[in-house]
């Protein structure tokens, strides 16, 4: 076979073993699930397109560098052989054949990377020719030595990822220099463009002017919060329209005394919670934080609704023939739209530099029925120009005929007095605090950019994720029985008991801190909520037929705990049926423990956070449902992993483990199902044994 032929060949298999891999993502992603054989093969294709890459340099310097090239392409060869003999046998139990598979497969990386360095070429050399060589080689050397560590997953030291850093960005830097050097210059016979080349750049140019053109003609989406609707005044005789309103005079009263009231206390707890965070230095709301800060924000709302009914009502005020009737109807409906416009001005300026809250009032809570982005709505509306011109017309028509209502509009001097003065102030007020339209343009701008953005990415990180952590690369049945689990471990189970849990050769296992990955809430059936009283409480009839529909074991739900799929009731065999399981009991009275999972039942159906923050709530990882369940009862304490503020499942069991002696611990233990992967099953162990587990390694075998 001549060498254009295999070259071709190379390029065939990169080419197919992608689309192939490519497509089966897609169908797992559809099916929202990826088997054990669906996984050997994605792994396989991609397998064959860094093989073919590899393949495609080394052939490319070969005529060259003949001898150097077949050595590279035969640790290529041994590299390959080792990954399908990992990924289809199940030798990837044995860390001695990921080692050798590691060995081959630096030494094939780093063999390449010095043959494209190597090529010959017509530039000047210098010492960064001789430079980046040594650097890739040390480097490679530093990863291939990483194979011969005791544990594989440790962490390696920190003088190690600090040389290996040094020495691969000095390489990297180095390679992309050469390659600036020795491509073709200016002055070089052109090589034209490929038809290919022609029309990506084509699509690419369209789409990148048909972007422009969607996000400049739509990053507006104003909301017309002062709409006025069809008058519903007209027809209405004189005296039960004078009756209607004196009463909304009245509620409108009520309403702007309440805003007042609501402003002096979002400013006080706004302070109280400032102070808290710094003191604790945190940057996030604890729980029962988010639910004062949502208390006064759907209080604002429901006062803002009232306003915004009173001025749609009273805004068609001319379709009024009685001239007292209709000045009054004129300034019931402005002072409302006035009060409506500046106690949303006033919002926005006591947040808008306070990112923190911002971004909590926008975010999405079923259980307080908040959509997202309702915060930016109200910004938005406030800011729309012909709302803001809207009220400015009617508040300016009304303080022209002050003199001449005065006495003529049939309201008592308090009463014309105190609307006069609320029209008055609401104008002054939204003239000396105007609002930067174009300011506020170019930020809803760049949040639609962000948002639509972060959606796809998030999306795709979502699927990853999600794969990752559902795929297990051996298929050993767990080591904790379904029999085990009915027999030893739920008659010692009560409603409010936490339980960590690791299942071994899951992938996601690689990417967790600790020993114990995940964790989840025992809730008990439906008689033990009977018993603690919380069947009819709202949050969990609401998911009462959720809950005693069997689970997919054909057993009840007795588990409510966050796994990839999102917030979800289990059955004791399903979730349980692991490897390793510790129960620990909060100290609690039994109306704490119903609270706790009650709380719990209001958080099922969200999705799963894969981002791992503890700050929103609209997604929750497994841990954070404890900590909601049981904030304000069982004190959690968060610990900073890659600049979030999170909770580790392992660190449930080190606040055991450091109180357990001290009469006012917050956890007992309960039991704990040690996993024994040479007799491949499980027992039964004390609470030593569990401690001594938090500071287990993870083993490569698990």
């Amino acid at each position: 076979m001549t060498m254009d032929r295999i070259r071709q060949t190379l390029r065939v298999a990169l080419l197919g073993s992608l689309v192939l891999a490519i497509v089966l993502v897609i169908e797992c992603a559809l099916r929202k699930e990826i088997g054990y054989l669906r996984a050997q093969l994605i792994l396989t294709f991609l397998g064959i397109a860094v093989g073919s890459v590899l393949g495609l340099i080394d052939t490319w310097v070969l005529p060259q560098l003949p001898r150097t090239a077949r050595l590279a392409l035969g640790l290529l060869v041994a590299s390959q052989v080792a990954y399908y003999v990992l990924v289809w046998t199940d030798h990837k139990k044995d860390d001695l054949f990921w080692r050798a598979w590691w060995i081959s497969m630096v030494a094939s990386l780093t063999s390449t990377h010095l043959l494209g360095l190597r090529k010959p070429s017509d530039a000047p050399r210098n010492w960064i020719d001789r430079a980046t060589p040594v650097c890739a080689l040390f480097s490679g050397m530093i990863l291939g030595l990483l194979a011969f560590r005791p544990n594989l997953l440790e962490t390696p030291p920190t003088v190690v990822l600090l040389s290996y850093g040094l020495l691969g960005l000095a390489s990297v830097s180095g390679s992309w220099i050469l390659w600036r050097r020795r491509r073709p210059r200016k002055d070089d016979k052109p090589v034209p463009m490929a038809t290919w080349a022609k029309v990506a750049w084509l699509l690419a140019s369209q789409t990148a002017v048909f972007l422009v053109g969607y996000y400049l003609g739509n990053g507006d989406t104003p909301q017309s919060a002062l709409e006025i609707m069809p008058s519903a005044l007209v027809g209405i005789p004189a005296e039960k329209l004078d009756a209607q309103i004196r009463a909304d005079a009245e509620r409108l009263k009520t309403v702007v005394a309440g805003l007042e009231e609501l402003q002096e206390k979002s400013d006080a707890l706004h302070r109280e919670l400032d102070a808290r965070r710094k003191a604790e230095n945190r940057q996030f709301y604890l729980p029962e934080e988010d639910d004062r800060i949502r208390w006064q924000f759907v209080t604002f709302l429901s006062y803002r609704a009232a306003l915004l009914r009173i001025a749609a009502t009273y805004g068609n005020y001319e379709s009024v023939r009685e001239p007292s009737l209709r000045a009054r109807c004129c300034m019931l409906g402005t002072a409302a739209a006035g009060a409506a416009y500046e106690t949303s001005l006033r919002l926005i300026g006591a947040y808008k530099d306070n990112v923190l809250a911002r971004k909590k009032l926008n975010e999405r809570e079923p259980r307080w029925g908040l959509p997202p982005d309702l915060f930016d709505k109200v910004v938005a509306s406030a800011s729309n120009q012909a709302n803001l011109r809207m009220f400015q017309e009617m508040a300016v028509y009304c303080v022209g005929r002050r003199s001449e209502w005065c006495s003529a509009c049939g309201w008592e001097k308090p009463e014309f007095d105190w609307f006069d003065e609320r029209i008055g102030r609401s104008l002054q007020y939204v003239q000396s605090h105007p609002m930067s339209r174009s300011k506020e343009w170019l930020s809803q701008l760049t949040r639609r950019v962000k948002s639509d953005v972060y959606t796809p990415v998030y999306a795709a990180q979502s699927m990853l994720s999600e794969m990752i952590g559902d795929l297990r690369i051996v298929k050993d049945e767990p080591l904790i029985s379904v029999r085990q689990v009915h027999e030893e471990i739920r008659p010692k189970l009560q409603p409010g008991d936490i339980f960590l849990e690791r299942r071994n050769w899951f992938l996601s296992n690689a990417f967790l801190p600790g020993f114990w990955p995940h964790s989840a809430l025992y809730i008990g059936t439906a008689d033990d909520l009977r018993a603690l009283g919380i069947a009819d409480e709202p949050e969990v009839k609401r998911r009462w037929a959720e809950y005693t529909r069997p689970a997919p074991d054909g057993e009840p739900h007795t588990i409510i705990e966050s796994v990839s799929e999102g917030v979800i009731f289990n059955s004791a065999g399903e979730s349980m049926h692991a490897d390793y399981v510790a129960v620990l009991r909060p100290r609690l009275t039994r109306e704490q423990i119903a609270t706790a999972i009650a709380r719990a039942f209001s958080h099922q159906g969200k999705p799963y956070d894969f981002e791992f923050d503890f700050f929103t709530s609209d997604k929750l990882v497994c841990t954070e449902l404890i900590y909601r369940a049981y904030e304000g009862m069982v004190h959690f304490d968060l610990v900073r992993i890659m600049g979030r503020d999170t909770l580790p499942a392992l660190e449930i069991g080190r606040k055991f483990a450091r109180e357990k002696d001290s009469a006012n611990r917050e956890l007992d233990f309960i039991l704990f199902m040690d996993g024994d992967n040479s007799a491949g099953r499980a027992r039964l162990t004390g609470v030593e044994a569990f401690i001594e587990s938090l500071d287990r390694k993870r083993e490569f075998n698990e």
